[in-house]
């Protein structure tokens, strides 16, 4: 037997098509040659090299499957899964999970199962019950895992975080080379599925969902990447977390010189006492009323023609350290905030207007029930202005009366669009509004954790349970992000590639076969990028 080529021209093109040949005599002793299988056309090397084989196993008279003898039984998820396991080794975070627990030793494999629920946010995140038959059910390498390993994974990430975190950042500085110039926090919050653990509680809702118990979640973040984060109680004051998130870069990081990035929630003078205690410099957004320095600053003009602009309007001494305040202002936003205070005025306007007309209707008697009482008018005025009430000054008395607030609409038409920050840094202000602005970074980081990573609701009822999910989730923004890194392509777009690539378990005649499918070169360019 023997392999033999045909070429077929049609069309100008040149088409190659290969069989299996044999030579037989026939009865009149004449040689031919008999067809023993079609291979069809041959479009590439890969294709040739299949045809020799396919000879060579008929030669050894080896069973070559027709393809309606086999079956797929099952195909598993292997693209995501292999290009993890490269990023966890690479940047380190493997050795940091198996270092933490080295003198525990747990009769699981505690760094492989966290990666693959970390994993597991990346392609279908759910429960934690999802996640361990995603885990048993659909992955490649094929993995058994017992559910009661899932949730003392959780336990034991929680009771290490702490030096699970450190291992990680010390790993990451070296790996990205990460500049710790500016280290961004910010605080979020996430709610409960039915009653939580201690941690939670009612308070300030982030996902306007003050009617479910909730944690407060503060993430520190550098390089685009998170390196530590904390959990806190659901009714914690954002100014209250500061110190704690201090000590942590500090003692824990060991992290001597910084300077650090945070919103108005946290401004408040012993937080800043605090950084300058610490030696850490900060830029820091004030707040925009109540506070009658911010309010005179505010008031400023910053000049120039730019559309984001900045100027440092003020510095003051402070124990031998400089504040120095810089105005900014997004020409934008206070063009939209202008337009925005108008139709605010004239929608509360007719409010009020409609408001004056029942008051008035249920105290001459001809409206329906109880007349009006001056104190649930007010009440209503209340609820109808809302955040607003100080552009308005009621006033009840036989009627309903108001007037614009001259001063207060004057003070919003001055600030609009601005921002004002405070600074121990020496960066120009146009930087320093800049870094402010890379803020949002974190912003966007919650919204991939809530919305991407589905962080909520939670269903744990012990702490451990709560810090080791959201623990979880925040492996899976880095892997995530780390991805971004290296192929500087949207994560969702390499996603959908490294999602075709699955491993296939193939029956035949009795025999299991574990095949993936081949890599087209949009998954080439995905492996090369990330050098797997």
């Amino acid at each position: 037997m023997h392999l033999k080529k045909t070429r077929v021209k049609k069309d100008g093109k040149v088409y190659e098509y290969a069989k299996i040949v044999q030579s037989v005599r026939r009865e009149d002793g004449v040689s031919s040659e008999e067809v023993v299988k079609n291979l069809g056309r041959m479009k590439t090397e890969e294709d040739w090299e299949w045809a020799e084989s396919v000879l060579e196993a008929m030669k050894k008279e080896e069973e070559v499957p027709e393809l309606r003898d086999l079956e797929v039984k099952k195909q598993f998820d292997y693209g995501g899964v292999l290009v993890a396991e490269e990023l966890w080794e690479e940047y380190g975070i493997k050795g940091a999970l198996m270092n933490s627990i080295e003198d525990r030793k747990p009769e699981f494999e505690f760094e492989r199962i966290v990666l693959l629920l970390a994993v597991n946010r990346l392609y279908d995140p759910s429960s934690d019950l999802s996640a361990y038959r995603w885990i048993n059910e659909r992955i490649y390498p094929r993995e058994d895992v017992e559910k009661q390993w899932i949730y003392r994974s959780l336990d034991l990430l929680a009771e290490e975080k702490g030096k699970i975190e450190r291992n990680i950042f010390e790993n990451l500085v070296e790996s990205l080379d990460l500049s710790l110039d500016l280290v961004f926090y910010d605080l979020t919050s996430t709610y409960f599925e039915g009653e939580g653990p201690d941690l939670a509680n009612f308070g300030y809702s982030r996902d306007h969902r003050g009617d479910r118990e909730q944690i407060v979640l503060g993430v520190m973040m550098c390089g685009g990447v998170p390196i530590a984060h904390e959990v806190w109680k659901g009714n914690t004051v954002d100014k209250s977390t500061l110190e704690k998130t201090v000590e942590q870069l500090r003692e824990r990081f060991d992290i001597e010189k910084m300077v650090f990035v945070a919103d108005r929630g946290v401004m408040t003078m012993p937080n800043l006492e605090e950084l300058e205690d610490v030696g850490y410099e900060y830029i820091l957004s004030t707040k925009r009323r109540k506070d009658d320095l911010a309010e005179k600053l505010l008031e400023k003009e910053v000049p120039g023609d730019k559309r984001l602009r900045a100027e440092e309007v003020h510095r003051e001494e402070v124990d031998d350290v400089t504040r120095r305040y810089v105005l900014c202002l997004d020409e934008k936003t206070r063009e939209e905030r202008l337009e925005t205070l108008k139709e605010i005025r004239k929608e509360k306007e007719e409010e009020l207007k409609d408001l004056k007309e029942r008051f008035e209707k249920s105290r001459s008697g001809k409206g329906r029930g109880r007349p009006m009482t001056k104190k649930g008018a007010m009440k209503q005025a209340e609820k109808i202005l809302g955040k607003n009430k100080r552009l308005f000054n009621v006033d009840i008395n036989e009627t309903i009366q108001w007037k614009l607030n001259r001063e207060a609409w004057k003070y919003e038409k001055a600030i609009a669009g601005k921002f004002l920050l405070v600074t121990t840094s020496d960066l120009k202000p146009g930087k320093a509004m800049k870094a402010y602005k890379d803020l949002k970074d974190v912003e966007k980081a919650f919204n991939e954790l809530k919305n991407f990573l589905k962080i909520r609701p939670i269903y744990h009822h012990t702490d451990k349970r709560v810090k080791g999910h959201v623990y979880i989730c925040i492996l899976a923004l880095l892997l995530k992000r780390l991805i971004e890194k290296k192929t500087d392509k949207p994560f969702n777009k390499t996603m959908q590639e490294l999602e075709k690539l699955k491993i296939s378990k193939i029956e035949f005649r009795g025999k299991k076969i574990l095949q993936r499918n081949q890599i087209n070169n949009a998954q080439r360019r995905v492996f090369e990028s990330l050098e797997v």
